[in-house]
């Protein structure tokens, strides 16, 4: 199945969005979380960012980049480094929906009754990693690898 150019165009638009949203929010993410050492309150904000926009996000690019592979003669499959930004994002939306999301509200939680313990930590290096994700996906669709997969 073959988009047609516009369907192409709008599809590979929201993902490109919805990727640089994810990535943005995620550093905005890794700031709060150095800052709120200080003041913990800012939990309560990531919190939210992390309920409202990361996760919404993260599907958002999730989905639209299978429509654009599925949909152009990249494939899902067909590329290694398709293949590997797949992967590698399916990884961060379970683990921002379990791992990230969890501490975030630890530590909201935390802030509230003054006692964040080690949930900051937990925060901070979960940011760490999603940047580290979301940038290598960013120079995986930038070079594009590694050449064709068996399927291919």
């Amino acid at each position: 199945m073959r988009l047609q150019p516009t369907a192409r165009k709008s599809v590979l638009l929201l993902h490109v969005v919805s990727s640089v949203g994810w990535l943005g929010v995620t550093v905005g993410d890794l700031v709060l979380a150095v800052a709120a050492f200080d003041r913990p309150e800012l939990y309560r904000a990531m919190a939210l960012l992390g309920d409202r926009v990361v996760l919404p996000m993260g599907l958002v690019a999730l989905v639209s980049g299978v429509v654009v592979s599925v949909g152009t003669r990249w494939g899902l499959v067909k590329y290694r480094w398709v293949l590997v930004k797949f992967v590698l994002t399916v990884i961060a939306v379970v683990a921002t929906a379990f791992a990230l999301r969890s501490g975030l509200h630890r530590a909201a939680d935390g802030a509230a009754t003054g006692d964040v313990g080690g949930a900051g930590v937990d925060v901070l290096v979960a940011s760490c990693v999603s940047l580290a994700i979301y940038t290598v996906n960013t120079a995986l669709s930038v070079f594009k690898p590694w050449g064709r997969t068996r399927w291919g």
